[in-house]
């Protein structure tokens, strides 16, 4: 293929495009972090402009930099907006939409929402395409894709290569399933930004796959940075359920927030603080009889260590990495993997590797052309070797009998290979990533030999077992797909995209992928988390309901629901036992009304009632268990650190929990007088609340309004920030962090 034309202007570069392909564009944009977004905006410029245009954009996750809905969020904003995003240029199409002033001739489809941003509005939500991640290559060239723009990162090794790095998710995918099905040419852009992280594997790409390359000073730009959230009480008590669901040897999948990056710092403690853990998990897990889950809980530290699939590949997998956790490593090869999982052969390469692999009828004796292709290419034979007629010609031309009857024989196959360990293993398979600027920092700044395990690869590898099967089967052992929902059926059905008229909050994304995968893989579970209630505009709602208008995962697939109040095995249980399980992991709150929905459909006995240890979920049985001794001091809000500042960490808590308290007076009364109180003290324990004062601006309020908004942040942060527990690791200047103790 020729070399691709390069420019340093995107108007130049939607030139070539218009001229190559015409004005009938359907545009694929990646998912998330990996959009050219100055391609973009350039093209939809000039769709803008020119009605003649037609213009399909399709994508997902578009990301926009934060922005304020009342005069508390604009103070607490503005400063990150200067900070983090000065850089960032917004997706010009996304305002557009937001304000209803796209133009006739341009439409944008996404078939995954950020979260809850556009729930009102009209053309976001009958744009929206309802699709399993793994359908949208099929999608994109059913609507006919034509120019697909990305952002890629340039090798530093002179080779002249590129990493699709963030997003090879879909991109490969769809180039693939154009060459199998004949679909017309594909014209690739890539936005070349140096800052984007090089990744191999499977993201390495030469340079002729691409049509036209955009680089030069003006693409170099920070990337989009995703603040990691405060983490709760109510996830650290889900994610201590979930690990204790995780086998060592096992593989693992979780998703992004604050739910994932409290998995992942459990996890961490389980392997680092294995005492800790035990206590804790034990203390709240109130099913001693299992008679939930029959299986005991996990509660060893990670000898043989896990292995990460993941179709996002979240910021805590790079802490379990660093921690010893994230260690065991998968190979390209059934056989070998196979050989591997069952202790048959070891991961240092020695005669029995040949011995196994020859058993198990991979390999034969004597060695084929292939058999000494494929044992070279997984580094088992020396390189220094050419095979000719069942003999092996040494670097010098000289004959010498190898083969494999004798150790003489396999000893000189092995050569300079005997005594190392496997290489080209594989501890991470993701699709896409997206995180805080700490994580892009760590992936720049990986070594070379960290990041060749590695490899961010097509979304179809990850989600689904339809290629390569019994690969998949081999390197996917006691696989744990743990997703969230926002609420689960008594009956098991879980929804997790949409509300009850139908709007969507964000998206299927590849949750019924992994759902359906754990069904298929022998040992696999599904594990779908969420908080057993919510606090909505000052009231407690049960996520745990009778029946909803629709479902994410229908209830045919049900498997393994944890609440923070225990664990519920569902898996091949009638439904009544599903929905006495369900009704064990309620809040106790809402337990006798679900129980009579249940009683009044006939699906359970009218004497059932629900047992005595199951009836003591409570908020404050959650918390009397984490506040004794000292459990709060191993919970940090921010487990993995964060990108704000400490005055800003601590205002998120706050101003998390006072969104929570609802926006009537009566309601928030209690929070005004604290927070008056506060204020007008000078005592040096309400320091810090006069720092995070002065952050929003507030110190010289002079009028009723702001006087009144200062007292809500100054009382949440009295009231809502628990003095016990440690932030974790903030950022002190820009693109630097220092931990912060739980007394700072």
């Amino acid at each position: 293929m020729a070399k691709p034309e390069t420019f340093n202007a995107a108007e130049i570069c939607v030139d070539a495009v218009l001229e190559k392909v015409g004005k009938r564009i359907v545009l694929g944009l990646p998912l998330g972090l990996g959009k050219a977004n100055q391609f973009a905006n350039t093209l939809y410029a000039r769709a803008e402009q020119d009605p003649e245009i037609e213009l399909t954009i399709y994508t997902a996750l578009t990301l926009e930099r934060p922005s304020a809905d009342n005069e508390l969020h604009r103070r607490f904003v503005q400063p990150l907006l200067d900070r983090l995003y000065a850089d960032y240029q917004d997706l010009a199409y996304n305002q557009a939409r937001r304000n209803g002033l796209l133009p006739a001739n341009v439409e944008v489809c996404e078939f995954f929402l950020q979260p809850g941003s556009f729930l009102h509005v009209n053309s976001v939500q009958q744009s929206y395409v309802s699709a399993n991640y793994t359908h949208v290559p099929r999608d994109l060239l059913d609507r006919g894709v034509n120019v697909i723009a990305q952002m890629i990162s340039p090798a530093a090794d002179g080779s002249g290569d590129y990493s699709l790095s963030s997003n090879p998710d879909l991109t490969l995918p769809v180039l693939e399933l154009a060459r199998e099905r004949g679909h017309g040419p594909i014209t690739l852009v890539g936005e070349v930004n140096p800052r984007l992280p090089f990744v191999g594997g499977d993201a390495r790409v030469a340079a002729d796959r691409f049509d036209f390359l955009l680089e030069g000073e003006a693409f170099t730009k920070e990337l989009f940075a995703a603040p990691n959230a405060p983490v709760r009480l109510t996830d650290y008590a889900l994610a201590f359920h979930i690990a204790g669901l995780v086998r060592d040897g096992g593989t693992l999948q979780v998703g992004i927030g604050t739910l994932g990056d409290a998995i992942c710092h459990v996890l961490r403690l389980r392997h680092c603080n294995n005492a800790d853990y035990r206590d804790i998990l034990q203390s709240l897990d109130v099913d001693t009889e299992r008679v939930l889950f029959k299986q005991p809980l996990e509660l060893s530290d990670f000898q043989k260590g896990l292995y990460g699939a993941s179709e996002m590949v979240p910021e805590g997998f790079l802490h379990l990495r660093r921690a010893g956790v994230l260690k065991r490593k998968v190979f390209s090869d059934a056989t070998l993997q196979k050989l591997l999982n069952d202790g048959v052969i070891s991961d240092t390469i020695d005669e029995n590797t040949l011995i196994a692999l020859r058993d198990a009828g991979r390999i034969q004796c004597p060695l084929t052309e292939a058999d000494t292709r494929f044992l070279q290419a997984v580094g088992i034979v020396d390189p220094r070797y050419s095979w000719r007629g069942h003999r092996f010609l040494d670097e010098h031309g000289e004959i010498e009998e190898c083969d494999l009857h004798s150790s003489a024989g396999r000893n000189k196959l092995l050569g300079s290979c005997a005594g190392k360990p496997l290489p080209g293993g594989t501890w991470l398979h993701g699709g896409f990533y997206l995180g805080s600027t700490a994580m892009y920092r760590a992936l720049r700044e990986m070594p070379a030999q960290e990041m060749a395990g590695i490899n961010m690869t097509a979304i179809d590898y990850i989600n689904e077992l339809q290629k390569d099967r019994d690969l998949k089967i081999a390197q996917r052992q006691h696989a744990r797909f743990v997703n969230s929902a926002m609420m689960v059926t008594l009956n098991g059905a879980v929804i997790s995209d949409g509300l009850e008229n139908g709007q969507v909050v964000s998206g299927v994304g590849g949750q019924y992928n992994f759902v359906a995968q754990a069904h298929e893989l022998p040992g696999g579970r599904s594990v779908i988390a969420l908080a057993s209630t919510r606090l909505a505009g000052g009231r407690i709602r049960s996520n745990i309901i009778w029946e909803y208008p629709h479902c994410t995962i229908p209830r045919h697939l049900r498997d393994i629901v944890v609440t923070e109040y225990g664990v519920a095995n569902l898996r091949g249980k009638s439904d009544r036992d599903v929905i006495a399980a369900m009704l064990c992991i309620a809040d106790s709150r809402f337990q006798q009304e679900l129980l009579d929905k249940a009683k009044a459909a006939g699906k359970i006995e009218a004497d059932y009632t629900i047992p005595e240890v199951f009836r003591n979920n409570t908020p404050e049985r959650i918390h009397a268990v984490f506040a004794q001794g000292h459990r709060l001091q191993l919970l940090p809000y921010y487990p993995l650190g964060t990108d704000l500042t400490l005055e800003e960490a601590r205002l998120a808590v706050a101003l998390k929990a006072l969104k929570e308290e609802g926006r009537k007076l009566w309601d928030l009364w209690p929070i005004v007088r604290k927070g008056r109180s506060v204020c007008k003290s000078t005592a040096p324990e309400y320091k810090f609340v006069h720092e995070c004062l002065e952050r929003m601006e507030f110190e010289y309020s002079d009028t009723f309004e702001h006087r009144l908004e200062a007292y809500l942040v100054a009382g949440s942060l009295v009231l809502f920030l628990e003095k016990d527990r440690p932030l974790g690791e903030v950022c002190r200047a820009p693109n630097a962090r220092s931990e912060i103790s739980k007394d700072s």
